[in-house]
């Protein structure tokens, strides 16, 4: 399947919603139209890691607690299973063979023998800074450019993150490698109707998004969280857990 792939790479309950199980009294479930918010498995692999490291577990919760902060009320995540491998390599180098040259040797001998079908897997490995310069790669997610329906016969070679340890501190490299995962681009690679479409209207829109770099990188807009949605939903079901009905109330309630 050699140039069907695209590679992308990254350097809730609000107030109106009431959950299908809760006791609506006066309100009819069956006149309303349901919102489905699906809930996601994730698998977390530490690389090069023989023994727990409880920094690094305590990170890798924080992360997943503030990634489901980010998506609340419209895609959930739970915490599967943490494994811990021996396999070690350096996430810049895996970037270099394998998103610029489609090459895989390395990837199938680290990762194939460990990953497990059914959840979406984070790998975490070590980075370095490129050299002359202060900049480390943090994460990189590979997907599909077209026929994103094949992602389930596909499975599990696009059910990957792949995050630097370093990643963890500033919880926002899982959050935005989810957002590639679940379809979003940088903004810098839209068009500017697309921009307009996804509710980036300026360029501190931009600049705040959690699809840009930088420190300011804080937010997705509400036609992004839309977007992830509808993706998980209709081509990411095979690694959902549950699907997750909530009723939105009337301006009247």
């Amino acid at each position: 399947m050699k140039g069907v792939y695209k590679y992308v790479v990254a350097v809730i309950w609000s107030n109106f919603m009431v959950s299908q199980v809760v006791n609506l009294n006066d309100y009819s479930q069956e006149s309303r139209t349901p919102m489905e918010i699906p809930v996601m498995k994730i698998n977390v692999f530490m690389m090069g890691q023989t023994e727990v490291n409880p920094e690094i577990t305590v990170l890798i919760n924080d992360n997943i607690k503030f990634l489901n902060e980010e998506f609340e009320g419209y895609v959930e995540f739970e915490f599967d299973e943490l494994f811990m491998d021996y396999g070690q390599a350096y996430l810049p180098d895996l970037y270099e063979e394998y998103m610029k040259h489609e090459e895989t040797a390395t990837i199938n001998a680290l990762i194939k023998p460990i990953e497990k079908k059914g959840a979406i897997n984070v790998f975490l490995f070590d980075t370095y800074a490129q050299e002359g310069t202060d900049r480390a790669l943090m994460g990189f997610t590979p997907r599909l450019r077209t026929r994103e329906n094949e992602y389930a016969l596909n499975s599990p070679n696009f059910d990957r993150i792949y995050m630097a340890y370093d990643g963890l501190y500033s919880k926002s490299t899982l959050v935005h490698e989810m957002g590639h995962f679940l379809g979003l681009h940088h903004p810098w690679e839209m068009l500017g109707s697309q921009k307009l479409a996804f509710g980036m209207r300026t360029s501190a829109d931009e600049s705040l998004n959690h699809m840009s770099y930088g420190v300011n990188a804080s937010q997705f807009t509400r036609q992004q969280l839309e977007a992830m949605q509808r993706h998980a939903l209709k081509y990411r079901k095979y690694l959902m857990d549950r699907v997750v009905k909530v009723y939105a109330h009337s301006s009247s309630d």
